[in-house]
């Protein structure tokens, strides 16, 4: 695969692990440690943490398939 393809798959590959953390992370409950009515506060909390984690696990991921692309050519 060239570098350009690679780029594709790693963007793509990125929205999918974002809607996956997206989902996993609105799970928590996390009202207990916002004052109340702070709303937009926990949106901005979701989305931050989930951007966050979806990048740390789509780097992990793409330095597994980087490592295995130049150990089997």
């Amino acid at each position: 695969m060239n570098q350009a393809t690679m780029d594709i798959f790693e963007a793509l590959l990125f929205f999918i692990i974002l809607a996956v953390t997206f989902k996993a992370i609105v799970k928590i409950d996390i009202t207990k440690h916002f004052e109340k009515g702070a709303i937009w506060q926990m949106q901005i909390t979701y989305v931050f943490l989930s951007i966050g984690l979806s990048y740390l696990v789509l780097k992990a991921i793409m330095n597994l398939v980087e490592i295995s692309r130049r150990l089997f050519t």
